[in-house]
């Protein structure tokens, strides 16, 4: 068998892989960036192999699928999911956060056979079973290669890619990774789909020690979990850009120009009643399930960067971003000041931090959040 691992440089943190029949001359590549082409063309033409399938394990939404290019070059054919029949669904979803274009892009390649779970996909000699994984996309697929499990963005090295890119669901992810993946032998070797930090794989045995997704947990508490752990979509709606990663590196620093306040000192802003506004970033479910602050304004993390409208036309005003534990609202606080909120202030251990200093909160229900 030859193997390759291409590692973009674009930033995307993408790593592609060429499997090859070397006997039969015969090669597929596995979710190839547009940036990479030309290498992964060099390399087949160094080992002498022809490239006849093409396999993205999902619809991108970070980077511009090279599937297009390598078809010309060797008349491959191009396989995905049965799922990616819908793909257009997502689009106007993916404009929204500023991502359509390159969802767009990868649309509009013409996908010539389409695969379910349970079915093998032959290169020569080499069979690449493939087992539906939806979660990150509701398209996506997962390739076992003897004991080579090629991950695309539902496992990563140390985490999980995102669930909340258009087409994503957490839910999906859980069972993706609880009744997929874990079932697999322990030394089955991860290659994912991106990696941050230089890093080419992983063995599952390890990954089941230390990668937090799976850690054992309900798939109500998975969903919470995630929900904590990734900063917000768009880091800007200003001129439809942004910069994405399907996995992450945290967005906010030590330097990031906000400050971070205890529940005793909020406690304290409350009592003096000064002019604030207090922004919960959770999911509804959890102000149900954990209670909440008194006086909160509820917008979900996800939807930050769509309802701008709805905080403090005063910039000046002071925003406390507020969730279970702290994660989040970090990530919201740097989010909001880079849209121009001067005066953004993060709880310190959420609202769990709140309640364990002796703080009262509010029990919602659902139809007080949906209909205030």
């Amino acid at each position: 068998m030859i193997f390759k691992q291409i590692r973009s440089t674009d930033g995307t943190g993408t790593l592609s892989y060429l499997v090859a029949d070397g006997k039969a001359n015969l090669a597929a590549i596995l979710d190839p960036n547009l940036e990479d082409v030309e290498t992964v063309a060099g390399f087949a033409g160094q080992r002498g192999v022809c490239i006849t399938q093409v396999i993205d394990t999902h619809t991108h939404a970070d980077h511009v699928s090279g599937a297009g290019e390598l078809k010309k070059l060797f008349g491959a054919e191009y396989i995905m999911h049965e799922n990616t029949r819908d793909k257009w669904k997502i689009v106007d979803e993916g404009d929204e956060f500023g991502i359509g274009d390159t969802i767009r892009a990868n649309a509009q390649l013409e996908v010539d056979r389409y695969v379910n779970d349970g079915d093998v996909i032959a290169i020569g000699s080499l069979k690449l079973d493939v087992l539906f994984t939806p979660g990150h996309t509701d398209n996506h697929i997962a390739l076992l290669l003897e004991d080579n499990l090629f991950t695309g963005d539902l496992l990563l090295i140390g985490q999980a890619g995102r669930s909340d890119l258009p087409g994503g669901n957490p839910g999906e992810q859980y069972d993706s990774l609880f009744k997929k993946i874990l079932p697999l032998p322990d030394m089955t070797k991860i290659y994912p789909g991106h990696d941050y930090a230089e890093r080419s794989f992983s063995y599952l045995r390890d990954e089941k020690i230390s990668n937090p997704f799976l850690e054992r947990r309900t798939k109500q508490e998975y969903v919470a979990f995630v929900g904590d752990f990734f900063p917000p979509l768009a880091e800007s709606v200003e001129g439809r850009k942004m910069t994405l990663q399907c996995g992450t590196t945290r967005v906010a620093t030590s330097d990031t120009p906000f400050r971070n306040i205890t529940p005793q000192e909020l406690a304290a802003i409350i009592r003096e009643n000064r002019a604030l506004f207090l922004l919960d970033v959770r999911e509804p479910f959890e102000l149900v399930t954990y209670g909440a602050i008194p006086g909160v304004k509820n917008i979900p993390v996800g939807q930050i960067a769509q309802k701008l409208n709805e905080l403090p036309g005063d910039k000046s005003v002071p925003i406390v971003a507020i969730c279970q534990r702290g994660n989040r609202s970090r990530e919201v606080a740097h989010l909001l000041y880079r849209q121009g909120f001067k005066n953004v202030l993060n709880l310190v251990d959420g609202t769990g931090g709140w309640v364990k200093s002796g703080n009262p909160v509010t029990r919602h229900t659902v139809s007080s959040l949906t209909h205030p």
